[in-house]
């Protein structure tokens, strides 16, 4: 695993696109894991790329 790339269900969450869930990912990543699966089945189809797009963009704008 590189250092500043984390994989989480199958998709890689790295420093540069992803720095607010690659920090939550290195802190706990149960339950980050648990919160994409949540958003992906709820509201983006089961896509956990889409999940994690909009997770990002809200906790940044949030």
């Amino acid at each position: 695993m590189n250092d500043d790339r984390i994989s989480i269900l199958g998709e890689t969450i790295d420093k540069e696109n992803f720095p607010i869930l690659y920090k939550w990912a290195k802190d706990n990543s149960e339950t980050l894991e648990q919160q994409l699966k949540s958003l992906a089945d709820k509201w983006h189809e089961g896509s956990i790329i889409s999940a994690m797009q909009a997770l990002e963009s809200d906790l940044e704008h949030g």
